[in-house]
C-alpha cells in the first residue's frame, strides 16, 4: 500500500462502490415501489405486497421475470461501474504519479551529481508547475556548480602567480645565486601585500554570497563619505592628470548603510576607472534622487571603455575582459564582485553602461 498507484486506485474502487451502492439500493427500492403501483393498478395477484419477492410470487410469471431482469441489470450496471472506476482510477495515478516517478528519479541522479538533470514538462497543471520548479533548481545548481569550480580554478591560478614570484626569489636568495637588493625585496613584499589583500577579498565575497556578511548600519552623511573618498584619490589623479570632480544633489537625507562598505564600493569603483583612464581624461562622482525612494550614485570616467561583449560579465569574480590587466595593475580581480555584492546587501542594485573607447559608467542605488 506504499505505492501511490495502488492507493489513488484503491481510492476510485471506494468511491465507485459507494456511489454504485447508493444507486442500486435506491433504484431497487424506487423498482419494488412502482412494480408494486403497477400490480395494484392492474388488480393482478391480489397480495402484491412492497417486498420484491412476495411480488414476484404474487404476481404473474411476466411480473416475476420482470424484477429479475431488473435486478440483474442493476448487478451488471454496478459490476461493470465498477470495473470502469477501477480503469479510470490506474489511468488517473498513471498521468499523476509518472512524472512524479520521473521527478524522484531525476532528483536521486542530481543527489548523485548528475546536475544535468531535467524533466520532461507536458502540461500548465500542478504537476508542470513542480517540474518547472524542479527545473529552475537543477540549473541554478548547475550554475553554481560551475561557478564554484571555476572559481576554485581562479583562485588557484591567482594565487599560484604571487606565490611562484616569492619562491623563486627566497629559493636564488638562500641558494646564493643572486643578493637581494632593496628593490627585489620591496618587489616580493608586494606580493605578499597582493596575496593578503586576495584573502581577505575572497573571505569577504564568500561571506556576501552565502548571506553572513553582517552590515554593522549607521545614519551616515552621503556628501560627506564621497568628498572623503574622493579627496583620498586626488593625488593619484593629479599624478596621472586625470580630472577628478565630485557633485551630490542638495536635499539627500542622511541614509542608513554599513558606512565602510559603501565606502569599499566607492574605493573600488574609483580605483577601476582611474586605472583605466588616460592622461587628460575625467573621472566624476555624482549622486542624486532617483524618484523611487532610493538615491543613485554614479561613478563615470572617460577611459578606454569595456566591449559590449564583456558587460554581463564584468561584475563575475576574476572576469578579464583583458587577460593582461589585472596583474599588471596589482588588482585581484573580484572588486566588482564585492561591490554587487555589498550594494545587494543594502537593497540596492548596480548596473554599468559602457562603450569601448569612449569610457564608462557604474551606476548604484541605496535606500533612502
Amino acid at each position: 500500500m506504499n505505492s501511490l498507484s495502488i492507493k489513488l486506485s484503491m481510492l476510485f474502487l471506494g468511491i465507485a462502490l459507494l456511489s454504485v451502492g447508493i444507486v442500486a439500493i435506491w433504484i431497487n427500492q424506487a423498482v419494488s415501489v412502482n412494480f408494486a403501483s403497477y400490480c395494484v393498478r392492474n388488480e393482478q395477484a391480489c397480495s402484491c405486497s412492497t417486498d420484491g419477492t412476495a411480488m414476484a410470487a404474487a404476481s404473474g410469471e411476466a411480473e416475476r421475470i420482470f424484477l429479475e431482469d431488473s435486478q440483474r441489470s442493476l448487478f451488471i450496471a454496478a459490476l461493470v461501474s465498477i470495473l470502469a472506476a477501477l480503469g479510470l482510477g490506474f489511468l488517473v495515478s498513471m498521468l499523476v504519479t509518472r512524472p512524479m516517478r520521473q521527478l524522484s528519479l531525476s532528483a536521486r541522479k542530481i543527489a548523485e551529481g548528475d546536475l544535468a538533470q531535467r524533466v520532461k514538462n507536458k502540461g500548465d497543471d500542478e504537476i508542470g508547475e513542480v517540474a518547472v520548479a524542479f527545473n529552475s533548481m537543477a540549473e541554478q545548481l548547475e550554475r553554481k556548480e560551475k561557478s564554484r569550480k571555476q572559481l576554485l580554478a581562479d583562485v588557484a591560478h591567482e594565487l599560484r602567480n604571487p606565490l611562484s614570484i616569492v619562491q623563486g626569489n627566497l629559493e636564488a636568495w638562500l641558494d646564493g645565486v643572486i643578493t637581494p637588493t632593496p628593490g627585489q625585496i620591496a618587489s616580493v613584499y608586494d606580493e605578499t601585500v597582493l596575496l593578503n589583500r586576495l584573502i581577505t577579498d575572497l573571505r569577504e565575497l564568500s561571506l556576501a554570497e552565502a548571506g553572513q556578511l553582517k552590515l554593522h548600519l549607521e545614519q551616515t552623511d552621503l556628501k560627506e563619505l564621497i568628498e572623503a573618498e574622493v579627496t583620498a584619490f586626488q593625488t593619484r589623479s593629479q599624478e596621472k592628470k586625470v580630472a577628478l570632480s565630485f557633485n551630490v544633489e542638495e536635499g539627500i537625507p542622511n541614509l542608513t548603510i554599513d558606512r565602510d562598505r559603501i565606502k569599499q564600493v566607492l574605493h573600488n569603483l574609483l580605483e577601476n576607472a582611474l586605472r583605466y583612464t588616460q592622461s587628460g581624461g575625467s573621472v566624476n562622482v555624482k549622486a542624486e534622487k532617483n524618484g523611487d525612494g532610493m538615491v543613485r550614485i554614479s561613478v563615470s570616467d572617460t577611459g578606454s571603455g569595456i566591449d559590449a561583449a564583456d558587460l554581463p560579465n564584468v561584475f563575475d569574480h576574476f572576469y578579464k575582459a583583458d587577460k593582461s590587466r589585472h596583474r599588471a595593475y596589482g588588482n585581484t580581480g573580484i572588486g566588482l564582485a564585492l561591490v554587487k555584492n555589498y550594494v545587494e546587501l543594502h537593497g540596492g542594485k548596480v548596473w554599468v553602461e559602457s562603450e569601448a573607447g569612449k569610457g564608462s559608467t557604474f551606476d548604484f542605488t541605496l535606500p533612502v
